[in-house]
């Protein structure tokens, strides 16, 4: 009955068909469900999966967090408690350098430290922390030689704060602010090349991040012959995407005390 009813003419419904139909979102419901390589999920996150996907009703949450906000899916995936947020970027981030590795990208490293920029006349809006990192590093997945930092940027789309904005704006706002973060540093200090990695909650990749994710499944299939093109980006596209929703199923119930 809530299907039939959310089906027709609803607004909510359809912005979360659209969500659906990014890319690589809807990958997790087509895996073959392989335990060593984590596509494989129980009952409960199966049918909490499928909720979050639609937008159903979650049973048998708590009624508040620990924060003293009223509880839901959005504020789950949302609310700093926990760690769950840091831990959602982490696997994402994991998932990414292990794929870059397996694309034959040379010095691969997690949290890779920027040298300083005290000399450098940097935009106010640049990072400039003398501990920065960046999530992933590697040589050559541009150009040869060429240095590469990424980093990884997970939203929620359905946050309050995002309501009435299109999944589309929504990718090229957090690109942007990424590279107004880090670009010129990135660029004028260590002499390489920034990308933004950005991900929807729902599982969608942003522009940049749905390129990046594109040339190292170019790289895998050229490095590991009888490996296909298709084959290397739908395992990679699948291998991201579990990455992304397991971490969010333990967000939505996990503890936060």
């Amino acid at each position: 009955r809530e299907l039939q009813n959310s089906f027709f003419y609803s607004t909510d419904f359809l912005y979360f068909l659209e969500l659906n139909k990014e890319v690589g979102a809807s990958s997790w419901l087509t895996a073959k469900p392989y335990r060593h390589l984590g596509f494989e999920l129980n009952h409960q996150e199966f049918t909490d999966a499928i909720a979050l996907r639609y937008g159903f009703s979650i049973l048998n949450l708590p009624s508040h967090c620990t924060c003293g906000e009223a509880n839901s899916p959005d504020h789950a995936l949302s609310c700093g408690n926990g760690g769950f947020s840091i831990m959602r970027h982490n696997e994402v981030r994991d998932a990414l350098a292990e794929a870059a590795s397996h694309a034959g990208i040379k010095g691969v490293e997690i949290e890779k430290v920027l040298l300083p920029c005290e000399n450098h006349n940097l935009p106010l809006t640049a990072n400039i922390a003398p501990d920065a990192r960046m999530d992933v590093f590697g040589v050559g997945l541009w150009g040869r030689l060429q240095k590469t930092y990424i980093d990884v940027k997970i939203f929620h789309p359905e946050a309050k704060s995002y309501k009435k904005k299109s999944i589309r704006s929504l990718y090229n706002y957090h690109e942007s602010c990424k590279k107004r973060s880090h670009n010129r540093r990135v660029v004028e200090v260590e002499q390489g090349g920034f990308s933004p990695f950005v991900m929807a909650t729902t599982g969608g990749l942003a522009p940049e991040a749905d390129r990046i994710v594109r040339t190292l499944a170019g790289r895998i299939s050229t490095k590991h012959r009888g490996t296909t093109y298709i084959e290397a980006i739908s395992f990679l596209r699948t291998r991201i995407r579990f990455a992304l929703l397991r971490s969010t199923l333990v967000a939505l119930r996990g503890s936060r005390r």
